[in-house]
């Protein structure tokens, strides 16, 4: 007796359609996505094409080309370099000066005009006669008034100075500590840079790898529609009637509909090739093709209190603000030494050429040096450094609690993506044996066709699901593989690695 056509078994092969079309089109949502965030490398010399590529191999070559890992190359040498400044401060400073002047006249000084007195005196000379007084009466002499040249108008000076800090109230150690946290801030934003580009390239390398076995899923649902459809065609024309016209009209518009997915599959291929290209830094023109292989599985088996308590260990943002509260404090010393003295040694030697070798420029006075030692002592400067003490004990407590939200938001993070990686080891689990159970419903429904045992529907449903659950399956490894590989970004440290150490 011949089934009754229900609504519910009418519409239930326009559902699978429907839902096959939806899994299908992730992959376009997803490709898009990732062309999209892929970062825009700069133009660079062209690459030939290398062929396939292992995952390794990409991330060698993103490593090498990326450019934000370049830049932040960059920032461990601007860090470096402050350090090095910082430690300028221990050292003597030397600087040597010399200049050449011309003033408007010869300068010179003026002796007052004097008058001299002497006083009223009486001397004694020998004559052949005997010693005979003379008598001197008092009298004054005027001494008019002298100018003087000290030296020439043109003048040429060098000098050598040399100041030594010896006490610095901590300045010079508290600035120090402050570039050391630098250049380590810097190298962990490198590491960031680093586990940035290996994630980026490995959920890009895997997505086209699931674009390509989608596209293949498609491509084997659409060979066998089609030997349906030829079979369809046959049992229309020549079975025994059984199978009607409207069968062969269902088969043949799911035929033309994966037709059209095909094409939208292959889209989604090359735009996911693209977007890995982009994220390794390569050229365009070049795109990377993946080694031919399928989506791997490695099952985790870690704790969630271990993965967070690596990430305390091995997060590159954990340990840069860890960088930053040590700069802080380092800030606040760095403050505090305004209210100490500071000591210093001092030295200088001078060398004058003029034309005028009197005055002040004889020869003992062309060359002159001196040594000595400095103190300068804060007294008040309207309250300005206790100001700046307050605002850098601010700053720390403000990173103290902006590392417990930090502190807070890792564990989050860590927990949110734990359980998306064990999600997706179910999901692995049973779309492993939803596949393999349509596989074999699918090739029943074929065999009992022949015979015109089961309904064309029967048989579009059963291939219909065979591709989506194969679709889903594939879908599945790739979510475990991009769990892992975040996971990985966020603890800062291999999966593998951790387990590994717990053993």
């Amino acid at each position: 007796m011949k089934a009754k056509m229900t609504p519910a078994r009418i519409l239930r092969p326009l559902f699978l359609c429907t839902l096959v079309c939806w899994l299908f089109g992730a992959a376009t949502a997803w490709a898009q996505e990732a062309s999209g965030d892929a970062q825009t490398p700069a133009p660079t010399t062209a690459t030939p094409g290398t062929g396939a590529l292992t995952l390794g191999q990409c991330i060698d070559l993103a490593l090498e080309k990326n450019h934000s890992r370049l830049a932040s190359r960059y920032g461990i040498e601007i860090a470096e370099a402050q350090h090095r400044q910082a430690l300028s401060g221990y050292w003597p400073q030397i600087n040597a000066k010399a200049n050449y002047s011309i003033m408007d006249e010869d300068p010179n000084f003026i002796f007052p005009a004097k008058t001299f007195q002497m006083p009223a005196s009486t001397m004694t000379a020998t004559t052949p006669l005997g010693p005979m007084p003379i008598s001197i009466p008092a009298s004054s002499y005027k001494i008019p008034e002298q100018k003087v040249k000290l030296m020439d108008r043109e003048n040429f000076v060098v000098s050598l100075n040399a100041t030594l800090p010896l006490y610095t109230g901590g300045q010079v150690s508290a600035v120090v500590r402050q570039a050391e946290q630098g250049m380590k801030a810097a190298r962990e934003e490198a590491r960031r840079s680093d586990l940035q580009v290996v994630y980026d390239t490995t959920r890009y390398y895997y997505g086209a790898v699931l674009a390509r076995e989608l596209l293949q899923i498609g491509r084997d649902a659409l060979t066998r529609m089609e030997v349906t459809l030829e079979l369809t065609e046959s049992l229309y024309t020549k079975g025994s009637g059984k199978v009607k016209k409207t069968d062969y009209l269902r088969n043949k518009t799911v035929v033309e509909w994966l037709r059209s997915t095909i094409a939208i599959l292959e889209a989604n291929e090359q735009l996911a090739r693209a977007a890995l290209t982009n994220s390794m830094g390569m050229e365009w023109q070049n795109p990377v093709e993946p080694a031919p292989q399928e989506l791997p599985y490695l099952p985790t088996r870690v704790e969630l209190k271990e993965l967070v308590s690596n990430a305390y260990s091995f997060n590159p943002d954990w340990a840069r603000l860890e960088a930053g509260l040590e700069a802080a404090a380092a800030k606040i010393d760095e403050t505090k030494s305004g209210h100490l003295p500071k000591i210093g040694l001092f030295g200088n030697l001078n060398r004058i050429e003029n034309s005028y070798s009197k005055g002040m420029v004889t020869p003992d006075n062309r060359t002159s040096w001196a040594i000595g030692i400095g103190l300068e002592l804060p007294l008040f400067n309207g309250m300005r450094t206790t100001g700046q003490v307050r605002e850098a004990r601010a700053r720390l407590e403000k990173m103290k609690q902006q590392q417990f939200l930090l502190k807070e938001g890792i564990a989050l993070q860590v927990k949110h993506i734990f359980i998306q990686l064990m999600s997706s080891q179910q999901q692995k689990a049973a779309s492993q044996a939803a596949a393999a159970s349509s596989e074999e419903n699918r090739a029943l429904n074929e065999r009992a066709y022949q015979e015109e045992l089961v309904e064309t529907k029967d048989v579009i449903e059963a291939q219909l699901v065979e591709s989506l659950m194969k679709a889903q399956y594939c879908k599945a490894l790739y979510d475990h593989i991009e769990a892992r590989a975040n996971l990985d970004y966020v603890v800062g440290k291999q999966v593998t690695d951790i387990i590994g150490g717990q053993r």
